[in-house]
């Protein structure tokens, strides 16, 4: 199994933004042929619309189906080789990566079943990759269903504010309370305004957070937002994309 690294943050701070900028590196920038499974787990799927792709089905989609298969199928039917075969109709093969789109969350009703499948068929497909990028909603509760493997790197994105870097230490607590378990965490800070970047490091470094970069605010990427543009076309002089190449550093990618 190869590495696997889910980003995390509040709502609002960029963290869809930060994953689309590291899977942008892997795909045009690392000279490295990684095989990379991208993972939007954020019921909106935002990612995907930074990417520039479109999902027509999603997990939550499968989720539903298998939920159904249990009472109109024959009973001696796989369900596990049903749900992996399902799970690979959806996987959108792209230049330089595949997604997987998590989807709507479960609605009504017992769902352990069908995580219960989801979670060995994850480990299956987790497999065949040397990198996973995770994009999770806001906070943890979507790993504590424990769908998806063990991490290696769990990325906070935070803004510059003291208040919003403190989100490291929640998260940090609530990963302990259920037991997800990750080798390191690291923050990225997003959004820094010129002159704040030693307070920043400052005020992180007393929370006990490891800071791994300092994205400024491109008004290039606040334009490709505000229109909606795919990030993968952001250009390479972006100050945003100047500072994610010490991310990846960091990340030993």
């Amino acid at each position: 199994m190869g590495k696997i690294i889910a980003i995390t943050g509040k709502g609002g701070t960029g963290k869809t933004a930060v994953a689309a900028m590291l899977i942008r590196y892997l795909v045009k920038d690392s000279g490295k042929k990684y095989r990379v499974l991208v993972i939007d787990a954020d019921a909106d799927a935002n990612l995907a619309d930074a990417l520039g792709v479109k999902a027509e089905k999603t997990i939550g989609d499968m989720r539903e189906f298998m939920q159904q298969s249990r009472y109109t199928t024959p009973p001696e039917t796989d369900k596990q080789v049903l749900f992996e075969s399902k799970l690979f109709e959806i996987l959108l093969e792209e230049d330089g990566y595949d997604l997987l789109v998590m989807g709507k969350p479960e609605g009504s009703g017992c769902y352990c079943f069908v995580n219960n499948l989801l979670r060995a068929a994850m480990d299956k497909t987790v497999a065949n990759y040397d990198l996973v990028i995770i994009d999770t909603p806001a906070g943890l509760e979507h790993f504590s269903r424990k769908t998806i493997p063990d991490l290696d790197d769990l990325i906070v994105v935070t803004d510059e504010s003291r208040r919003g870097l403190t989100t490291g230490e929640r998260i940090r607590d609530l990963a302990k309370e259920i037991e997800l378990k990750y080798k390191d965490l690291y923050v990225v800070v997003n959004k820094v305004t010129p002159g704040r970047r030693m307070a920043v490091l400052e005020n992180a470094k007393s929370l006990g957070l490891k800071v791994i970069g300092t994205i400024p605010y491109d008004e290039c990427l606040a334009k490709f937002d505000l229109v909606g543009d795919p990030l993968m076309g952001l250009p390479d002089d972006s100050p945003a994309i100047l500072e994610m190449r010490q991310v990846i550093r960091e990340l030993g990618l």
